[in-house]
């Protein structure tokens, strides 16, 4: 992620709606942390579980289908 965190992770979960994915996995911080309970709490995310891989901490975020999707065939 680059510096500008809120933007890369507004990023990250458009490009992964965009090619229809259901989970993505961002870095674990205690900004990222906060913007996803902010997400979770506005209904921009339906799940977010911290996991660990070789000692370093992700978030899986789990993405919301919509429905009515305009210019998606």
């Amino acid at each position: 992620m680059g510096k500008d965190t809120i933007a890369d992770i507004i990023t990250s979960i458009r490009n992964a709606d965009m090619n229809r994915k259901g989970m993505i996995q961002i870095g674990s911080t205690n900004i990222t942390e906060n913007i996803v309970k902010i997400l979770l709490r506005e209904g921009f995310i339906d799940n977010a579980r911290k996991h660990r891989e070789r000692n370093k901490y992700f978030l899986v975020l789990t993405l919301r289908h919509r429905r009515n999707r305009k210019g998606m065939n």
